[in-house]
């Protein structure tokens, strides 16, 4: 499996907090079945800052301790960008990382602020002008996506991908995101999934196989099979995805 949205790059973010907190962590997500993780630290202004070169360099020593623990699994490097103007400019300058150097950049947008449909898009839009594909993560999460699934795509824009977080399934976010994980997946607005994990007490790796089977219930064999394998495989080969749902 592939894991395209994590928070465990140790001390670059909220996320893990040493290098060992890391390690043992990646075991999780290797005993898990995971053999493919991209790492997705925060850049959100203030806050969360540290650029390309800065997070490349904490990926390869994390390369050699995994290296050491004798763990095979490749390790990529991209970003949660929060959403903002500047988004263009920082890619191309360095400062932000697309998934694994792909066509694909994975934005957040505020929890619980509903920002105007138009700056949204707008934003989007110039990114999609550079050729990118935008994955929006976890929409479930967003309470004015909890208040309205039908804002789902058209409050994005068009040509949106959608990433929504496995422990959503088992209530890891509260009951209206896990309602809203429900109802987005019987009307087949989610493309894939991701883990989002932060720390190695979420605890979300070991409950991977209760959650893909409550998965298995909410979803046919196919539409599993995209969310889980073929999307995530696609966007780390930096190839199309799979849209017909």
């Amino acid at each position: 499996m592939v894991d395209l949205h994590c928070h465990i790059l140790p001390n670059v973010d909220d996320g893990s907090f040493s290098m060992e907190e890391t390690i043992k962590t990646l075991k999780q997500a290797a005993n898990a079945g995971f053999d493919i993780v991209c790492f997705t630290p925060h850049y959100a202004e203030p806050q969360y800052i540290q650029n390309k070169k800065q997070n490349q360099e904490v990926l390869e020593q994390v390369r050699e301790e995994l290296a050491r623990e004798e763990i095979r699994m490749k390790l990529f490097l991209g970003n949660e960008v929060f959403l903002q103007d500047k988004m263009p400019e920082l890619l191309e300058n360095g400062v932000i990382s697309s998934l694994a150097d792909t066509q694909y950049i994975l934005l957040e947008l505020p929890m619980y602020q509903e920002l105007p449909e138009e700056i949204v898009q707008k934003m989007i839009a110039s990114l999609q002008k550079k050729g990118l594909k935008v994955v929006v993560a976890h929409p479930e999460r967003y309470v004015y996506i909890q208040r309205n699934t039908n804002k789902l795509p058209e409050y994005f824009g068009e040509n949106i991908i959608f990433q929504s977080n496995y422990a959503s399934i088992i209530g890891g976010y509260g009951k209206e995101a896990q309602k809203t994980i429900k109802k987005l997946l019987k009307e087949k607005k989610i493309h894939y999934f991701a883990t989002d994990t932060h720390h190695i007490n979420n605890g979300i790796y070991e409950n991977m196989q209760l959650i893909l089977k409550k998965m298995s219930k909410m979803v046919d064999e196919r539409y599993l099979e995209i969310l889980t394998q073929t999307n995530p495989r696609a966007i780390i080969k930096n190839e199309e995805i799979e849209e017909n749902l």
